[in-house]
């Protein structure tokens, strides 16, 4: 009985990883946990609940304070029956396109993506994070995401890490 005494007391004192559905509105520092149910059910999807469909992620917003204008939403999720975890960054319509963007973190070697698509919320960027990217992440400060306006002149948006690990395992 000793044992299994302790086992308990051992297993109250650590909170439940992974055992727990994310909370939308949750913030982890910089990032909040954001969730949404699919309106149309199709495929495997069909029979599960709406509780089983929700696919939930984590996000951070970068607005202009002086004209209260959204200049990026960083997304990131795993996709349903992946490990690999994936960033959709949406930026304004009106940038550049044939520049792509680029990402770095911690002023490293930035990488360069192309921007998938147009959108009326927005142009749209996927970008797979692999394990390297991943890990400096997970282990870095700052991140900066480069568009170009109209006249191609790079901006530079700075998006903030901290708070990244824990909620991205939130997700898990």
């Amino acid at each position: 009985m000793r044992v299994n005494f302790l086992s308990l007391l051992a297993l109250s004192l650590f909170p439940a990883v992974g055992l727990a559905a994310p909370v939308p509105g949750t913030t982890f520092k910089d990032w909040i946990v954001s969730c949404e149910v699919p309106k149309e059910a199709t495929g495997d999807d069909a029979s599960r609940s709406e509780e089983q469909r929700r696919h939930c992620y984590i996000v951070q917003n970068l607005v202009l304070k002086e004209k209260n204008q959204r200049v990026l939403v960083i997304a990131v999720t795993y996709p349903k029956g992946k490990d690999q975890p994936i960033a959709m960054l949406t930026m304004p319509l009106g940038i550049a396109l044939p520049p792509g963007i680029s990402l770095s973190v911690d002023g490293d070697k930035p990488r360069r993506y192309a921007v998938d698509r147009c959108l009326a919320s927005g142009c749209k960027a996927g970008i797979v994070l692999d394990e390297k990217l991943l890990g400096r992440f997970k282990a870095g400060n700052r991140a900066v995401v480069t568009v170009h306006d109209g006249r191609r002149n790079p901006i530079a948006l700075p998006v903030s890490l901290q708070g990244f690990t824990a909620a991205l395992r939130s997700l898990q």
